[in-house]
């Protein structure tokens, strides 16, 4: 459904690759500089849900992922880059947006690689990417992950509603260096549980290294990361630094794996610095 909460928040659907419908919210300004905000790992939309009720001098939009949230769960496609990239440049194209700010966290800084290795980056303004990793499912991948993650991922792949639900709330449990608020737990659980478990197995079978992609980003990068991170090691951090020189690492104390739920605050003061001065340049 399309239109406008009571919080602001403008809900509308797009088409993305091969037909697939992609629910998608938008708030802030909308002739304000655009950043698009991918979520991560069975996640949704709903994960910048401080970025979307505050986001101050900017337009924020955040789609839900294919597989994820109100957005299409076809069988297929979840393997091919192209699918992934063609959903993102849909939004852009969609919403009519200029030059913005493409932002993944966790798996969704995965998904900004698809866009940038399919369509490269001269329709972006800068990247954002939010302890995100650039390789899975490769030989050495698993130095930059938790251990805590890799235990999960048998619970994860259950097919059995109880197990799939006490799966997924101790993944988000481990987001953080400290615990959410309950209310919090819930919105993000309710949302997680949205994505069904083949996708979650297609997701977690793709075997990825981006090292090349993100070496050829010519747009001024972001890379944030949680110091006490338990899903993504910070060597992922050091990783992209190696790939791509250029690109501004920020390392926050006393963080987790999701800095924006953590600490809004500063997480909106730092965005809307790296989109008004570096990105925009």
């Amino acid at each position: 459904m399309n239109g406008t909460g009571e919080d602001g928040i403008r809900t509308t659907t797009v088409t993305g690759a091969d037909g697939v419908l992609l629910h998608v919210l938008d708030a802030g300004p909308e002739d304000a500089p655009a950043v698009v905000l991918l979520h991560g790992f069975l996640q949704s939309a709903w994960s910048w849900v401080q970025q979307l009720t505050a986001p101050g001098p900017l337009r924020i939009i955040a789609p839900d992922l294919r597989g994820h949230g109100l957005s299409s769960k076809p069988d297929t496609g979840y393997g091919e880059e192209r699918a992934w990239a063609d959903d993102v440049a849909a939004v852009i194209a969609a919403l009519g947006l200029e030059r913005p700010v493409l932002g993944g966290w966790s798996y969704g800084g995965l998904v900004v690689m698809d866009y940038i290795a399919v369509h490269g980056d001269s329709a972006l303004s800068g990247v954002l990417t939010v302890d995100a990793s650039l390789t899975a499912g490769v030989p050495g991948a698993e130095r930059l992950f938790g251990s805590e993650f890799f235990g999960l991922v048998p619970q994860l792949l259950a097919e059995d509603t109880e197990s799939v639900v006490a799966a997924r709330r101790t993944l988000l449990e481990l987001f953080t260096a400290r615990p959410l608020a309950p209310a919090d737990l819930l919105t993000q659980l309710g949302a997680s549980v949205q994505t069904p478990t083949r996708v979650c197995g297609a997701l977690l079978g793709r075997a990825l290294d981006r090292t090349d992609v993100a070496a050829s980003v010519t747009v001024p990068w972001l890379a944030v990361h949680g110091s006490e991170d338990r899903v993504v090691a910070t060597a992922a951090a050091d990783h992209i630094a190696s790939a791509q020189p250029a690109a501004q690492i920020q390392r926050w104390d006393g963080v987790g794996h999701a800095p924006f739920l953590e600490d809004p605050a500063r997480f909106g003061k730092e965005l809307a610095a790296f989109v008004t001065n570096k990105a925009r340049r």
